[in-house]
């Protein structure tokens, strides 16, 4: 003889194991629609312009910088933290203009969105390597070679992860979608002050290499990663 009590007790855990599994599910279901609807297929189109347009945007500054500096030859021009920003800028900027033209609001918005991010990972850790390395020269303890070392490691890395906070708060306040995560591609546009510690060091024939002729192509990339995002 079955017992009445346990059999209604069976049938309602069944029940509201179903009703549990049911809801845990719903989240998740959602979650991979805004996926499916924030992101779509980068398009061999949207490449051509993002890469278009980010070679413009490059370009033209380095223009007005061999004009200024009355140089002839691009890869003998000077860096310093205003041309370094302004080049990063313009390529980004260029970037997402062209890499905007013909898409939709949410499309645009996002592509806007990544370019705060490339700059803010391309100027804030310029920046603060920039203030350390000063602070270093102006102390009696920090003004060597190990102690340039470790500020220049030490700001990079509180900068690039200061840079991914910031946009991602500027972008999402009220947090409700995932953070954009540093990625090793993004660590590229930092690689002149990265390289600069193998010349601190000493390392051989590291002032030799003229790392600084990397940077239009550095931040060429970085516009092209912008305006060709989803």
């Amino acid at each position: 003889m079955i017992n009445p009590i346990n059999n209604y007790s069976f049938t309602f855990t069944q029940k509201e194991s179903v009703r549990q599994e049911s809801s845990k599910s719903v989240p998740q279901k959602r979650s991979a629609l805004r996926h499916t609807a924030e992101n779509r297929d980068i398009t061999t189109g949207d490449k051509i312009k993002a890469g278009i347009g980010s070679v413009v945007g490059t370009v033209l500054p380095m223009i007005l910088m061999m004009k200024k500096q009355k140089v002839k030859n691009p890869f003998k021009l000077n860096y310093g933290l205003q041309e370094i920003i302004g080049m990063s800028a313009s390529s980004i900027i260029g970037g997402v203009a062209v890499g905007m033209i013909g898409e939709d609001k949410k499309t645009n918005e996002n592509k806007l969105k990544e370019g705060l991010f490339q700059f803010m990972n391309a100027s804030i850790p310029t920046w603060i390597v920039g203030g350390v390395l000063k602070l270093c020269e102006s102390s009696k303890h920090f003004n060597n070679i190990p102690g340039k070392i470790m500020s220049i490691a030490g700001g990079l890395i509180v900068g690039m992860y200061g840079a991914a906070s910031v946009s991602n708060l500027i972008c999402d306040p009220f947090d409700k979608r995932p953070d954009r995560k540093l990625t090793f591609k993004d660590c590229l546009i930092n690689i002149d002050d990265a390289l600069g510690v193998l010349v601190l060091a000493k390392f051989p024939c590291a002032d030799k290499l003229h790392f600084e002729r990397l940077l239009p192509f550095i931040f060429a990339y970085c516009g092209y990663r912008s305006g060709k995002s989803n």
